[in-house]
């Protein structure tokens, strides 16, 4: 009996042991209210080379960057929060020798500045050596960043911000850091769409060094990233070790200390992501900052008759072409296309009136405009849809567009912004954008080479700047081209992998004589299809973080 006796209590003794310590610290649970959760990423500098010297780590560990009995965590490779101490990544990075790094200074100096900040929860997940290519949507290192992020709101976090500093292994080739800022910022918006976090802030550090020639041109590119709430922390001047390459330990003090004091002093208190089918947004006329509302808060507004908006973006077959020749619309108007008062358009001059062919009229200027898929999409919804009872088109296409003429920053691009804007102030819910382009892509194999990523990049921008992260794309693949490369940017159409985003292929509808615009049958018939693929649609919501 006494034996038995004995075995339970060394059975108990080894499962307290094994499941409350780690490296002698006891792992706490997570806290039961809501903690600040900060992502460490990027390459060697973030993991941590501080007293590292010939692979050796000094051990020295300053009092900016001690432990603390409680308020600072870690998650541990095994996705369990401990107590947090140096080295942060030596669970993560575990390829490399780590040291002192600048989360641990980051954290105690926040919390002394900001006594009412509570839990902050590290989340390591920075590897030494890599490319910013390696950190590319589908790679092993962001679906490890991914996860590890869901696990820490998982368990009650909040992620209040990305410290990311990278870009030492991108000064070797000159190809890549020609391409950095481009890969720098499909990452972070990457990042952002699938963390359901459209304004996640993010405090990248700029190089203080690099293995290869081209540190100036990296550093160009981080200080020229454009995307809103990231900040950018100079390291060049800071200490570094004998190998010239990795900050010393008071370096990565110093670091962590300008992280935490560009947080509190620049970074906003993050606002709730909007996600499309079941928020909607509201900014009432004499505020400038949207509301968010439940979609059926929206309906019941005015009486079910809450406007469904249809964002119309794209080039010439969006903007509608049907029954033009020569210069010359025919003025025929098919039964499909015929107004009716529960359909309404944005006009030029930003002002709902009921919608009527050609859409585009006031928009696509310079172009004689005809009939475009608009109207019958707007039809064939309110026949089909029960829950719609009024439909907002916004046009806003323009003819002979490449795809570079939609980039974030450009004039067509900022149009659709604000027109967006404008159409959701009196109360509307934007539902989807319908997208049909590429015509002009199809002349040049370097247009047609980098087609998808572009296409990807303008889809999560205006996710972003819309902040609905889950806003329905439904894109028309091309059916003709001005260009001899129209199988090859289809197959780029294809290739788009992005959730919520519907594809339409009016392959075969027939053209008008001059082999690019859909004739005035062909655009009913394209826009009927699109109506019936967004009535049929499921929307992929992502888990809220």
């Amino acid at each position: 009996m006494f034996a038995f006796v004995w075995l339970l209590l060394s059975a108990y003794a080894r499962l307290v042991s094994s499941t409350t310590q780690n490296d002698g610290y006891f792992s706490p649970a997570p806290p039961r209210q809501s903690f600040n959760v900060f992502l460490l990423a990027g390459q060697s500098n973030m993991s941590g080379r501080g007293g590292v010297i010939n692979a050796t780590w000094d051990g020295v560990v300053p009092p900016q960057s001690q432990p603390r009995a409680s308020g600072i965590l870690r998650l541990s490779a095994n996705d369990v929060w401990v107590n947090a101490k140096e080295p942060l990544h030596k669970d993560i990075d575990v390829n490399n020798v780590c040291g002192v790094g600048p989360g641990m200074a980051f954290a105690n100096s926040v919390m002394n500045k900001d006594s009412g900040i509570g839990v902050v929860g590290l989340v390591p997940c920075a590897v030494g050596g890599t490319k910013i290519s390696e950190w590319g949507r589908g790679t092993a290192l962001y679906g490890r960043l991914v996860r590890r992020a869901e696990a820490a709101a998982g368990s009650g976090g909040v992620i209040r911000a990305l410290l990311w500093y990278q870009g030492e292994a991108d000064t070797v080739n000159h190809e890549d850091a020609k391409m950095y800022k481009w890969r720098l910022e499909r990452f972070f918006t990457h990042l952002r769409a699938d963390l359901q976090l459209p304004q996640l802030p993010i405090i990248q550090v700029a190089l203080a060094s690099g293995t290869g020639p081209y540190v100036g041109t990296v550093r160009k590119a981080q200080f020229k990233v454009d995307l809103p709430n990231v900040k950018t922390v100079d390291a060049a001047g800071l200490r570094l070790q004998p190998d010239h390459l990795h900050l010393s330990t008071s370096s990565q003090v110093q670091l962590g200390e300008m992280l935490a004091d560009t947080f509190l002093q620049s970074i906003p208190a993050l606002p709730a992501p909007i996600q499309s089918k079941e928020l909607g947004i509201i900014i009432p006329a004499n505020e400038e900052t949207p509301s968010i509302i439940k979609r059926s808060d929206a309906d019941g507004l005015r009486g079910n008759n809450v406007r469904h908006i249809f964002i119309l973006a794209g080039q010439s077959n969006m903007a509608g072409r049907g029954g033009v020749r020569k210069g010359i619309w025919d003025g025929f108007i098919p039964r499909e296309c015929e107004p009716n008062p529960a359909i309404h358009r944005l006009s030029a001059s930003l002002t709902w009136e009921e919608a009527r062919e050609p859409l585009h009229a006031d928009i696509d200027l310079n172009k004689t405009v005809g009939i475009g898929p608009g109207m019958v999409f707007a039809n064939t919804v309110l026949q089909k849809g029960d829950r719609f009872k009024v439909i907002g088109l916004v046009p806003c296409a323009v003819g002979a567009s490449s795809i570079n003429d939609w980039c974030r920053g450009s004039v067509l691009y900022n149009n659709l912004i604000a027109r967006a804007i404008v159409a959701i102030k009196d109360g509307g819910i934007i539902e989807a954008i319908l997208w049909y382009q590429g015509e002009r892509d199809t002349f040049h194999t370097k247009d047609v080479d980098h087609y998808k990523d572009k296409l990807e990049h303008l889809i999560l921008d205006l996710r972003n700047d819309l902040r609905l992260p889950n806003l329905p794309v439904i894109e028309v693949l091309l059916s003709s081209s001005n260009g001899p490369l129209l199988d090859a940017l289809r197959e780029e159409q294809r290739g788009v992998d992005l959730p919520n985003v519907i594809k339409v292929d009016p392959l075969g509808l027939p053209l008008q004589p001059d082999g690019v615009h859909l004739t005035t049958v062909a655009q009913v018939s394209l826009g009927e299809m699109m109506a019936d693929a967004f009535l049929k649609f499921k929307p992929n919501v992502q888990k809220r973080l």
